[in-house]
């Protein structure tokens, strides 16, 4: 019986022995493999703090975007005559338009500094979102002119240098929003409807009207 039980030990023994360096190995290999995905995966997710300062940047300008909306609205509504609403919209035009060109200018400026490899993804990101959001803005923008210029005569818009076409295409323009790259880009990083990057959808707009500018 002694050695019968001798025996039976030495061979679980021997097993176990065969057995522990391939289980070590077998979970060396899958722990190696897994740390290889989430090194995947860490690399190709942005920081959280990219994500947080394109977070805040986005609210910063919806929020500096619905105060010049407003701001504006009062203008129109105050304005006596034809000749000082084609004034203000004149005005409106022509800043949209320079921050809009700027805006684009940054666009390419981030893309070639990416391409580059001079920023990072994250901070590339977070900058798109931002310059996307502040173009969404601007399109809201161009549109509240557009309905203000529907109420003025043409004579008196081109007087001020200004009609409804150009007023549309500037609009059209800041839809674009560096195109569909770009708004994919801003959507990846900051999950909100609002600075989603997709053109603006008409009769969805913030402000109510079929084509989102002034109720």
């Amino acid at each position: 019986m002694n050695r019968t039980t001798s025996i039976a030990l030495a061979a679980i023994l021997v097993v176990a022995t065969v057995a522990v360096p391939f289980a070590a190995a077998s979970v060396t290999s899958s722990g190696g493999a897994q740390s290889e995905t989430d090194a995947d995966d860490d690399t190709e997710s942005i920081e959280p703090g990219a994500q947080f300062a394109a977070t805040v940047g986005v609210q910063n300008t919806e929020l500096e975007g619905n105060v010049s909306e407003r701001a504006f609205g009062v203008r129109i509504a105050n304005a006596e005559s034809n000749e000082t609403k084609a004034a203000v919209i004149a005005a409106q035009f022509n800043e949209t338009d320079r921050r809009l060109t700027e805006l684009e200018d940054r666009l390419e400026e981030l893309n070639e500094s990416r391409e580059a490899g001079e920023i990072s993804e994250g901070r590339y990101r977070a900058e798109v979102a931002t310059t996307v959001a502040e173009m969404r803005s601007l399109e809201r923008r161009a549109d509240a002119a557009e309905t203000a210029a529907a109420g003025v005569p043409e004579d008196v818009l081109a007087d001020r240098g200004v009609d409804v076409e150009s007023i549309r295409m500037l609009r059209d323009r800041a839809g674009e929003l560096g195109g569909p790259e770009t708004a994919a880009v801003a959507r990846s990083i900051v999950d909100d409807d609002r600075s989603s990057g997709e053109p603006n959808e008409r009769g969805n707009g913030p402000q109510g009207d079929e084509r989102g500018g002034q109720p």
